[in-house]
């Protein structure tokens, strides 16, 4: 039991280490953390972009931010074990964003640009339950209802060209299939939509990924996609926190431990579709105590 509240507590926390700055996506995944027992970590991500998709259409980013946009998070991340299926989840990210244009250069109206923000994003927090499970001769099937929500911890500005968030409240629900092989292999999806305030668009979100846990080591290949309501305007018909967002991004990640409670993790993402978003490369790490 021991082992294997290692192996949940590190495949947690690389759920986080790709949590796009916009938008709300899964930081939970098929691995349950038994009663009592939980982790709390510390995340660093860079990611930064200088083409991204303007509808369907794919264009440099804005020359008025010099053409290239960066971002940096620091996100705290916790998990518990409220009893032996029910888990809770929270999310708490610090985002930097910056251009490497000029903020002395005055836009075409005569103001100036601010070229970096920074500011506490949006607080998740989610509940999971593991409503089945089945033993196999091969492995362990599990299926896992989940709920969450989600409020910006902060006055942040949603609609300039440079943002922290979209200022948007979310609820989502969520549907996990995970199956654990008994080698160490897993498999896991998960389908839900997210529920958002204002006028920023409801989306459907679909993930998944696959990889080997052990207790000595961890690694993952995943992916995550959103598809806004199709109905929602883009990027130059409405404010920006409104606009359609579509994406896919890659992920793969890769847990070490050093200490008997703590270990660290890297990990690269990588956007390669979607619509009014950024084709952003993003390099994560973290460090994790588990108890």
């Amino acid at each position: 039991m021991k082992n294997q509240n290692k192996i949940i507590t590190l495949a947690l926390l690389l759920t986080v280490l790709f949590t796009q700055q916009t938008i709300a996506q899964a930081i939970i995944d098929g691995f349950i953390t038994p009663k009592n027992k939980g982790s709390v970590s510390l995340s660093f991500s860079h990611e930064n972009y200088d083409e991204f998709f303007l509808a369907a259409q794919r264009m440099d980013a804005p020359g008025r931010l010099g053409g290239q946009i960066t971002t940096q998070s620091i996100g705290l991340y916790a998990n518990y074990g409220i009893t032996d299926r029910l888990n809770v989840v929270l999310n708490l990210p610090y985002i930097i964003a910056q251009g490497d244009g000029n903020e002395n250069i005055p836009q075409d109206d005569g103001s100036f640009q601010d070229q970096q923000i920074q500011d506490f994003q949006d607080m998740a927090i989610y509940l999971k339950y593991q409503a089945y499970e089945h033993s196999f001769d091969a492995g362990h099937l599990s299926l896992i209802p989940a709920l969450g929500f989600g409020t910006p911890l902060s006055d942040y500005a949603a609609d300039d060209l440079l943002s922290v968030g979209n200022g948007a409240t979310f609820f989502d629900m969520r549907g996990i299939v995970h199956f654990k092989a008994n080698n160490g292999l897993f498999i896991e999806g998960q389908a839900g939509h997210s529920f958002r305030s204002d006028e920023v668009p409801d989306a459907w979100v679909f993930a998944g990924k696959m990889g080997y846990a052990h207790e000595k080591f961890y690694v993952d290949f995943g992916f995550h996609t959103q598809i806004s309501e199709s109905d929602a305007p883009d990027i130059g018909q409405a404010v920006f926190s409104a606009a359609r967002v579509n994406f896919t991004q890659l992920s793969l990640s890769a847990y070490y431990p050093v200490l008997p409670s703590v270990g660290i993790s890297v990990g690269v993402g990588q956007y390669i579709d979607g619509r009014n978003v950024g084709l952003a490369t993003r390099f994560s790490g973290g460090v994790v105590y588990s108890f």
